[in-house]
């Protein structure tokens, strides 16, 4: 949920802010919102960091009573060595202590603003809730792979886990969104399905009573086992739809397809209306779906019973150029703009232009995006403490060449000349060498993932120098097949 107010883009100039960012080793993976006001709202933010090879870490919180005005911190949600169960009604069942916070990202947050209460979808550690009563974490019981209803009344008896090396946990204890809708129903996506618990599933204990929903085959069921992305829709009557981007499991049956699911009355059922695309998430007004897919930015204003796509972007800055097709990963509404979160930066979109995303007419101008990339000077001549010292970026980092096609690593050049670019391995060893030459300004150069010989390398963290204007500046670049 949102207030109908401007959204506000947090940077690291808040002293808390800075603290918690100033090395680099945290980005904001989620956030949440909540309040009408701005000097009363709530804002936290989650955040996560590169665990090395494949792993992305849990960072903590940061979080705001004063709608980002000043920020405090919340510890990352794990758990102690001694933790081997948990209590669930009158059971208690046996868990595996999630204590690493590698894989334990949080991937989503939500408010619910009548308990004073926060959700958050941690990976491995699960699902996890925290109240300000307790100021504590406490985890989410949900059903095993192997049932799709549990109750906090009725006796049962599973092992908490998510995945295991030895073959044991589930799928359904691995969390990847979730949601609090207008009538503090929870929504909790996880890699084995969608779990929902209304409020009527609250025992005395606290302890909820979950369903799970698990594609099927049928279009009244989730199109992919994977629940990427939720969210809620406001709408004039009725209750307010849920849609859910998913993504078929790998290896999954041949009733799961990648898509986007809608339930228009909280559960009772489901319907399908983009099937066979990659959705990596999903935003809603009133009257518009977005949904952000690998092939671009998929727009609706018929409920989704008809789509429409935006695959080019026109920026309105007329010295930036935007690489390629959009490949969309993140998108979010707030009531002043569109955001896509995207391989080559953070698109935004003034609300007002946003019906002429859908023109008319195939020739009708199109709106104009404001780009944001990390752009800041390679070695500026006075740093600052608002201005970093970032020798060179990379992006997309993480790149996966299966999605991603190139990274693109970024520097300044002073004047024109040859520049070279040198990736090594783990080991120091080299394994491509790019030149380039450029023109003054900053520019940057193309790698798609291979070796000299033309092989697909390795997932691993890879190296980098540039050699430019009698210098070297350096970089890392993680590469995940």
């Amino acid at each position: 949920m949102y207030a109908e107010e401007e959204a506000r883009l947090f940077t690291p100039d808040d002293p808390v802010v800075a603290r918690r960012l100033e090395d680099g080793s945290n980005v904001v993976l989620s956030l949440a919102a909540e309040g009408g006001v701005q000097a009363a709202s709530t804002v936290w933010a989650g955040l996560a960091f590169d665990a090395g090879g494949n792993a992305i870490g849990a960072g903590g919180f940061l979080v705001s009573t004063d709608g980002g005005a000043s920020f405090s911190t919340r510890p990352v949600p794990l758990d102690d060595p001694a933790d081997t169960t948990v209590a669930y009604g009158a059971d208690t069942l046996p868990a595996v202590p999630i204590t690493q916070a590698a894989g334990s990202p949080p991937r989503d947050l939500a408010i619910e603003p009548q308990a004073d209460t926060v959700w958050t979808a941690g990976g491995r550690s699960g699902l996890r809730r925290w109240t300000a009563q307790d100021s504590a974490w406490t985890r989410a019981v949900l059903p095993p792979d192997t049932s799709t209803r549990i109750e906090p009344t009725t006796p049962t008896d599973f092992l908490v886990a998510p995945p295991l090396d030895d073959g044991r946990g589930f799928q359904n204890h691995r969390a990847l969104s979730v949601l609090v809708d207008e009538t503090g129903t929870v929504w909790a996506g996880t890699a084995a399905g969608l779990n929902r618990s209304t409020p009527g599933d609250v025992g005395p204990s606290g302890d909820r009573a979950w369903r799970l929903f698990r594609p099927d085959g049928t279009p009244n069921s989730l199109t992919g086992q994977l629940v990427l992305g939720l969210a809620e829709q406001p709408r004039p009557d009725g209750r307010n739809p849920v849609w859910i981007a998913t993504l078929r499991a790998d290896g999954g049956s041949v009733l799961q397809r990648s898509g986007l699911t809608v339930t228009p009355d909280g559960g009772e059922t489901f319907r399908q209306p983009l099937v066979g695309e990659q959705v990596n998430d999903v935003a809603a007004r009133r009257a518009r779906v977005y949904a952000a897919t690998e092939n671009g930015l998929f727009v609706s204003e018929t409920q989704g019973r008809t789509w429409r796509t935006v695959e080019e972007v026109a920026l309105a800055e007329p010295e930036q150029a935007f690489p390629g097709e959009l490949t969309a990963r993140a998108v979010e509404v707030t009531p002043a703009a569109l955001w896509v979160g995207t391989t080559a930066g953070l698109l935004r979109l003034d609300r007002a232009d946003e019906p002429r995303l859908l023109p008319d007419a195939p020739d009708a101008p199109r709106p104009k995006w404001q780009l944001f990339r990390t752009e800041v000077p390679v070695n500026p001549d006075e740093p600052t403490e608002q201005v970093p010292d970032v020798e060179t970026y990379a992006y997309p980092n993480p790149f996966v060449p299966s999605r991603d096609d190139a990274v693109r690593i970024v520097y300044d050049v002073p004047e024109p000349q040859t520049v070279k670019v040198s990736i090594y391995d783990f080991g120091m060893n080299r394994v491509r060498t790019l030149e380039e030459q450029e023109p003054a300004g900053q520019q940057e150069i193309v790698w798609d993932g291979t070796d000299a010989s033309g092989l697909r390398l390795p997932t691993g963290t890879y190296l980098y120098t540039v050699e430019v204007g009698g210098t070297t500046v350096r970089g890392k670049i993680l590469l995940s097949n």
